[in-house]
């Protein structure tokens, strides 16, 4: 019986060899990428100034009454220090941004509650959050190491195995270079740079009811059950946003409103806010700095109903 050439298994097996150094690099190549992007912070996700500028507080704070997580709608729009003074109680605002979305919120709202027992939290998200449909990002980014002993390494792996992450990250260098975006943090949150003008992105970036996230959702309702662990009262409140969307975006906040409410969080009534466009900061869902006052004076109004029942809840306790 006659073999095959020796130099034909020889050749196949070089290339072989070859095309695994190759997809070897590649993957060394792309796992570098996004792990540098996510170290420097050039992907929006990894944003370790405002993580780290919130979780500070907890570390500081003697104590606190009432307490808001959730996106930079929030922390454009309520100031802790006016909202303390309104409501006779100590206020922290623990605002992320939308990038991390619910899963950040929860994170926050679960260290808040290890050493703070909060007689009211907030979650205030702006309606755009909930479809973003990467939720578990958030998570990661903002969760300590016992938190994710019990998660998937594939869902880790994930992370790093992206080319649309990787992409950005190139991107991100391309323009800025090696050096850490620096964030300046003006009246207790990241300073707006920008004046932002809105129709273009309306038409061009309708909310419809088909792009609310379950996984955003999800997370939602893990801050409701840590609430009932807690036995902490938790409301849901709607970032302002352009009034623009909360015209256009009806069905789609029903279809939010449907999805918080499954969870068993109160929904405030009233939000969310709608911002006239001559009263925008630097996004479709940021109030001017300048309005910070105004619009933490009205989110204290439509509050009042909870903190009151918080405070009456705690004098009979």
């Amino acid at each position: 019986m006659t073999s095959l050439p020796s130099s034909t298994s020889s050749s196949e097996l070089r290339y072989l060899k070859a095309l695994g150094f190759v997809l070897g690099a590649l993957v060394t190549l792309l796992v570098t990428i996004t792990a540098t992007g996510y170290r420097l912070g050039l992907v929006e996700v990894a944003n370790h100034e405002i993580y780290g500028y919130q979780r500070d507080k907890l570390g500081t704070a003697r104590t606190i009454d009432i307490a808001f997580v959730g996106d930079s709608s929030l922390g454009n729009a309520i100031d802790a220090a006016l909202f303390s003074s309104l409501a006779g109680r100590d206020t922290v605002n623990l605002a992320l941004t939308g990038s991390y979305g619910s899963g950040g919120a929860y994170n926050m709202a679960y260290k808040l509650l290890q050493d703070h027992t909060p007689r009211l939290i907030v979650v205030m998200q702006s309606i755009d959050v909930m479809r973003r449909k990467e939720a578990f990002p958030g998570f990661y980014f903002s969760a300590e190491p016992s938190q994710l002993l019990t998660t998937s390494p594939i869902r880790i792996l994930e992370l790093y195995f992206s080319l649309k992450t990787a992409r950005r990250v190139v991107e991100q260098l391309w323009k800025h270079g090696l050096a850490e975006p620096a964030e300046l943090f003006v009246n207790d949150y990241i300073a707006q740079t920008s004046v932002y003008s809105p129709p273009a992105e309306l038409g061009m970036d309708p909310l419809l009811p088909n792009m609310v996230a379950q996984a955003q959702l999800d997370y939602v309702g893990q801050i409701a059950d840590l609430c009932r662990q807690h036995d902490t009262e938790c409301v849901y409140a709607y970032g302002p946003i352009y009034d623009g969307y909360c015209t256009q975006a009806m069905e789609y906040v029903a279809k939010v409103e449907s999805g918080v409410a499954a969870t068993g969080l109160p929904i405030v009534a009233g939000t969310p806010l709608c911002i006239p466009e001559i009263e925008l900061g630097d996004t479709v869902d940021h109030v001017r700095p300048d309005l910070k006052e105004s619009y933490t004076r009205r989110y204290f109004e439509l509050l009042r109903p909870y903190i009151d029942r918080s405070v009456a809840t705690r004098i009979v306790q």
